[in-house]
């Protein structure tokens, strides 16, 4: 593994951004429901930073206050409002979750929105970087997350720390373990999305689809 965080280390640099925001305004979310049109519109941030040397994603750990996807992993983000843009929504989100000031991060972009569940709303993601990182930055409103979870990339690559969660009706969605939690659904599958757009296959490679089985028994989550 030493060899491959090793790797890691220039996943900042500019044409690391390029090659990551290309891949991602190319990627076509595959998920399509013809006969149900989501009415809202939500979005979430991915941020990167260092943590102790380390490229590091940020989630979060919803508050148990919560009345929906309380104690579930997600990314900080939230419905939009009325006249603003899927950046705005994800930079002002953050900041009442997290405390983040969106003058602590750069942003690189977004590419297309993914449904969320039921497809009542669709999530666009925007991808950000957040130089010179620390603790202090953040401000953990505790009405709506419990604490914030950096997890390393090189662990979302690590094989060992990926899963799958599969359905009754067939579908498959990846998992992903950190520390103790567990990282599924939508933010688990804009993870694994995100990570085939930032990183060469040698260095993420995850066979989730592969694993689709048959069902002898109810696999629901």
């Amino acid at each position: 593994m030493a060899t491959s965080v090793i790797g890691f280390h220039n996943l900042f640099s500019l044409a690391s951004r390029e090659r990551c925001m290309l891949n991602f305004k190319k990627f076509r979310v595959p998920f399509t429901n013809k006969n149900k049109v989501p009415s809202g519109s939500a979005a979430v941030l991915i941020p990167m930073c260092r943590v102790n040397d380390h490229a590091t994603l940020l989630f979060t750990v919803r508050s148990a206050k919560l009345n929906s996807h309380s104690g579930q992993i997600s990314f900080p983000g939230g419905k939009t409002d009325k006249g603003e843009t899927p950046v705005e929504t994800a930079l002002r989100e953050t900041q009442e979750e997290i405390g983040l000031s969106s003058s602590k991060i750069d942003i690189w972009g977004h590419g297309p929105s993914f449904p969320g569940k039921d497809f009542k709303l669709m999530i666009t993601p925007i991808i950000a970087y957040v130089p010179d990182f620390t603790v202090d930055d953040l401000k953990i409103n505790e009405e709506e997350v419990t604490e914030v979870l950096a997890v390393p990339i090189h662990i979302l690559c690590d094989p060992s720390n990926q899963y799958h969660t599969q359905f009754r009706n067939g579908f498959v969605l990846p998992v992903f373990l950190a520390e103790n939690y567990k990282i599924w659904g939508i933010t688990a599958y804009i993870t694994h999305v995100f990570l085939t757009c930032l990183l060469p296959r040698h260095m993420y490679r995850n066979e989730w689809m592969k694993k689709r089985i048959t069902l002898d028994e109810d696999w629901e989550q």
